[in-house]
């Protein structure tokens, strides 16, 4: 059954107001921020393995030349930079600015 409404307090409108904003850029924004945090993470697992490579440790059994093609630095950090992008693009919304 449903409540009555009651006449709330501007605090409590403003409060409301605030949590469903919250929620909205919450809706908006969290596929985004995954997927940039994965790819991020991802440059920095790929690096440190690189670099460990490198030391001597060889994590995957890949020829020298094929890690530093294929999981070297310049993947890791084309992943870093694909991921920054993701994370800081703006959406495509007009007359609006999306909120950091």
């Amino acid at each position: 059954m449903e409540q009555p409404r009651r006449n709330r307090t501007p605090d409590e409108r403003r409060r409301r107001q605030r949590q469903r904003e919250m929620n909205r850029q919450l809706r908006v924004w969290t596929p985004r921020r995954v997927a940039g945090w994965t790819l991020i993470v991802l440059a920095v697992v790929m690096g440190i393995t690189h670099w460990l490579a490198h030391l001597g440790w060889r994590p995957i059994p890949l020829a020298m030349g094929w890690q530093d093609l294929a999981l070297g630095y310049p993947a890791a950090g084309l992943l870093g930079v694909v991921g920054s992008i993701i994370l800081t693009a703006r959406g495509q919304r007009s007359g609006r600015r999306s909120h950091r």
